[in-house]
């Protein structure tokens, strides 16, 4: 792992209250405010009473389909706006990515077909900056939204090289609202991320490091902030897991758990964070001893070249590793596997099948 490529565009600024001087990063530009009714209700706008916000958007869905897409960005075509202000989970930054590409046509289903590979023709895309109010998806650093079509049963990622947030706004502060289960998939979520950078046929050693530096905030951090969730502590500390497991991954992409975890949350709604996370010990199990590095990684991680130690928390967290446990059995695993030869994020991954 002689050979290094390392890219990362993103403006970065981390810091509590962050919003309260949100305003210079915008300056008089005029803004497309895209969030969740939940912070809407809980005073959002009250914080952002200096931005000159000509329009909000907080109708997003927990995972974002197309229709509703198609909907919302139907809505905004004739608005005049000159950013994006994305604060929410990733949901809403994977959505404020899809409604920040354009052309001059003004067809609602533009982006969706520049999804699909239906159209190969020029876009435009408006500035955004991310205020990620969770900690998980990475979103706010990677040039990827994951769009779903739930009546193919398949996810989509849109992808394009420009599509990365100007900034990405972390604050901790504003993670202290979010529940107990959401906390746990978010948190997973990010290991995902971390763990998949480090067996990847993509890795380096800025990536590899970032995710071990990530790996290892959620595992001393995470048990620990279920027990305490208004602890700012913790949820700093998850929130710096999240942003250098997204440094790691955004060069790499994800890998095979991911790549798994797409068939599960659409054929049998299994939370995300979860889906990519429950078979990260087989993972480990299948790949101890074959890469000298990913040992090492691992070590530094849990302490040990073992899936022990991550068997041990997820079963704290109230995780099963169990595929059956999920409603998956014989005959459907083997239609998981098959799903994988599409996926190409499968193909990422140093760890066998």
């Amino acid at each position: 792992m002689t050979k290094i490529n390392y890219y990362m565009p993103v403006k970065i600024i981390y810091k509590v209250k962050a919003l309260v001087d949100i305003k210079k990063h915008i300056d008089d530009k005029t803004v497309l405010l895209v969030t969740s009714a939940g912070h809407i209700k809980r005073g959002l706008l009250n914080k952002l009473k200096n931005v000159n916000i000509t329009h909000v958007i907080d109708n997003i869905d927990t995972h974002p389909e197309f229709k509703n897409l198609e909907s919302i960005y139907e809505s905004i075509l004739d608005i005049d706006f000159d950013i994006i202000l994305a604060i929410g989970g990733g949901s809403v930054i994977d959505s404020a990515k899809y409604l920040s590409v354009y052309n001059n046509n003004k067809d609602k289903t533009f982006v969706t077909k520049l999804i699909k590979n239906q159209i190969n023709t020029d876009y435009f895309i408006k500035p955004f900056i991310s205020v990620p109010t969770t900690a998980g998806t990475g979103s706010e650093i990677t040039p990827w939204a994951t769009i779903w079509d739930m009546e193919e049963k398949k996810k989509y990622s849109l992808y394009l090289p420009e599509l990365f947030s100007k900034i990405a706004i972390y604050d901790p502060s504003l993670t202290l609202s979010v529940p107990k289960d959401v906390t746990i998939q978010t948190g997973l979520d990010t290991l995902s991320h971390a763990l998949e950078s480090i067996w990847n046929k993509n890795a380096n050693e800025i990536t590899i490091n970032y995710a071990i530096k990530s790996a290892k905030l959620i595992v001393d951090n995470l048990p620990l902030l279920l027990e305490n969730l208004n602890n700012l502590e913790y949820r700093d500390n998850i929130m710096k897991a999240c942003m250098y497991a997204g440094l790691a991954f955004s060069n790499t992409q994800t890998a095979v758990a991911h790549a798994m975890s797409y068939y599960m949350t659409a054929h049998k709604n299994i939370p995300h964070g979860i889906a990519c996370s429950f078979t990260l010990p087989m993972l480990i199990d299948n790949i101890i001893g074959k890469y000298d590095f990913i040992d090492e990684a691992l070590i530094k991680i849990f302490g040990e070249c073992s899936s022990k130690p991550l068997r041990e928390m997820l079963k704290v967290l109230n995780i099963s590793t169990v595929f059956s446990d999920y409603g998956i059995y014989d005959e459907e695993l083997e239609l998981l596997k098959s799903s994988l030869d599409k996926i190409q994020r499968a193909e990422n991954s140093l760890v066998a099948i």
